[in-house]
C-alpha cells in the first residue's frame, strides 16, 4: 500500500495576518457569486495531490448541471469555512493569506477583505466571538491568533506550543465557542501526519475567551481514540440542541492500528470530558453492511442525535488503492445517543465528497461510478435520492447554505 499517497490524498487531497496589527491593502468589492447555497467541485491532478477547486454560488437545489467556467477557482487544499454571511478562504499550502467573502443583502458575494499570516502557518480554522473578535487556528505554528473579523486585524495571540506532545506542536485543529470558553481540538502530530502510536489519545485544550488564557489541557486515554477532529472538515466538532459538544476523532485515518476512530463528548456546564460516552466507531457494527468503517472523513449533524456522514471503508479500496477511482466511501447515519450506524440507500463515493443539510435535506456530495454531483436524504421521509440532484463537473467537494443551523 503507497502509505504517503494515500495520507496525502486523504489528508491534503480531499477536501481548504499579517505580523502587525495592520490591515491588508483594501479590496476592491468585485461581486464573485449570487445565491443561498455554495458548492465546490474539485478536480484533482492524476497524483490526487495536487489540482483545483471551483466554488459558486446557486439559488436553490433545483436539477442543473454545472460546470467551472464562472466559478472561482482554489487550490486543492484550500478550505472553505461559511460563518453567517461570510465565507472565509484559508490557504493551507502554498499561499499566507486569509481572504474574506461576504454576502449583501441582494445575496451577492463579494470579497471584502483579507489578512496575511506568517509564512506556513496553515490557517484551518475560525471561531466568531462576536462582530469584533475572533479566533483562528495555525496549524502549522501551533498558535491560535486573536482577529477582528470585521477589519481583518490581528489583535492578539494565543501560544499553544508548550502543549505539544513529542515536539513543539500540538496542531491545533477546529475551534468551537461554548459559554465564554474556546475549545481547540488538538491533532498531537509527531514526526508526520499521524499522532504517535504509543499515544491512543484526545486532548482539547480550553481558553477563557474573557481573558484569552489558557485554563487546562484536557485528555481523555481510555477510549483509545487520538486525532480529533479532520483539519478539512469544520463540523467535526459541534454542539447538540442540548449544548453539549461532540468531538469525532479521526485516529491517524486509518493508518495507526492501535487507535480507533470514535466520538467523544464534553457535556454542557463541564470543562471535562464526558467520563461515561465513548462511542467506537472503528469496531460498531453498521446495519445493512458487512464490512467496518475507519474513519469519517466528512460529517453534519442534523439534530435529533442523529448525525450524517461519509465513512471510510477499507474494505473498497482496491490493491493497491486508487484514491480518485475507488469508491470507498459510504454515506451513513449515525444514531449518537443511542450508538448506532446503519447505512443509507445511496451509492459509494471516492473521497472527494462531502455533506450538507439545506431544508430539512441532508445533501451528500458523491462521485459515484455514474456520476458526480449533490445527493438528497430527506429527513421526513427517509428516502434517498437515485440519481445525483444537483451535477458538478468535477466531484462534489463542499455544500453550506447561508441559512443552515448546524
Amino acid at each position: 500500500m503507497n502509505t504517503t499517497l494515500r495520507l496525502s490524498a486523504l489528508f491534503l487531497g480531499i477536501l481548504a495576518i499579517f505580523s502587525s496589527c495592520e490591515k491588508d491593502d483594501p479590496v476592491e468589492p468585485i461581486i464573485v457569486a449570487k445565491g443561498d447555497i455554495a458548492i465546490l467541485a474539485s478536480v484533482p491532478n492524476p497524483d490526487g495531490q495536487s489540482g483545483s477547486t471551483y466554488f459558486q454560488l446557486i439559488s436553490d437545489l433545483t436539477s442543473e448541471t454545472y460546470d467551472n467556467k464562472t466559478a472561482l477557482p482554489f487550490t486543492l487544499t484550500d478550505q472553505l469555512v461559511m460563518r453567517g454571511e461570510d465565507i472565509y478562504a484559508m490557504a493551507f499550502a502554498g499561499s499566507d493569506v486569509v481572504k474574506k467573502y461576504s454576502r449583501n443583502a441582494n445575496k451577492e458575494l463579494s470579497l471584502s477583505a483579507q489578512l496575511t499570516v506568517d509564512a506556513n502557518s496553515a490557517p484551518i480554522s475560525i471561531a466568531i466571538q462576536n462582530a469584533n473578535k475572533a479566533y483562528l487556528s495555525l496549524m502549522n505554528k501551533g498558535k491560535i491568533w486573536i482577529i477582528n473579523p470585521s477589519a481583518m486585524t490581528k489583535t492578539g495571540e494565543i501560544d499553544l506550543t508548550s502543549y505539544g506532545v513529542g515536539d513543539q506542536n500540538p496542531d491545533p485543529s477546529q475551534l468551537l465557542i461554548r459559554d465564554n470558553r474556546l475549545y481547540v481540538a488538538l491533532n498531537q502530530m509527531v514526526g508526520g501526519y499521524y499522532s504517535d502510536p504509543k499515544r491512543p489519545y484526545t486532548d482539547v485544550v480550553v481558553i477563557n475567551t474573557q481573558t484569552d488564557k489558557v485554563e487546562k489541557m484536557i485528555t481523555q486515554n481510555t477510549a483509545g481514540f487520538s486525532q480529533p477532529t479532520r483539519p478539512f472538515d469544520d463540523k467535526q466538532m459541534f454542539m447538540d440542541e442540548k449544548k453539549d459538544i461532540y468531538i469525532v476523532c479521526t485516529s491517524g485515518f486509518g493508518f495507526v492500528p492501535e487507535h480507533k476512530a470514535g466520538i467523544l463528548r464534553i457535556k454542557n456546564g463541564e470543562t471535562e470530558f464526558d467520563a461515561g460516552y465513548a462511542f467506537n466507531l472503528g469496531d460498531a457494527n453498521i446495519a445493512g453492511e458487512s464490512n467496518n468503517l475507519s474513519w469519517l472523513p466528512f460529517v453534519q449533524y442534523a439534530g435529533n442525535g442523529k448525525l450524517y456522514a461519509q465513512a471510510d471503508m477499507p474494505a473498497y479500496y482496491s490493491n493497491p488503492p486508487n484514491f480518485i477511482e475507488d469508491k470507498s466511501v459510504l454515506p451513513v447515519e449515525i444514531d449518537l445517543y443511542a450508538k448506532t450506524i446503519k447505512k443509507l440507500d445511496l451509492p459509494r463515493s471516492n473521497n472527494y465528497g462531502s455533506v450538507g443539510i439545506y431544508n430539512n435535506k441532508i445533501i451528500f456530495g458523491l462521485a459515484s461510478n455514474n456520476e458526480s454531483g449533490f445527493f438528497t436524504y430527506d429527513l421526513d421521509t427517509k428516502e434517498a435520492s437515485a440519481n445525483a440532484v444537483v451535477k458538478t463537473t468535477g466531484f462534489p467537494a463542499l455544500f453550506r447554505n447561508f441559512g443552515e443551523k448546524y
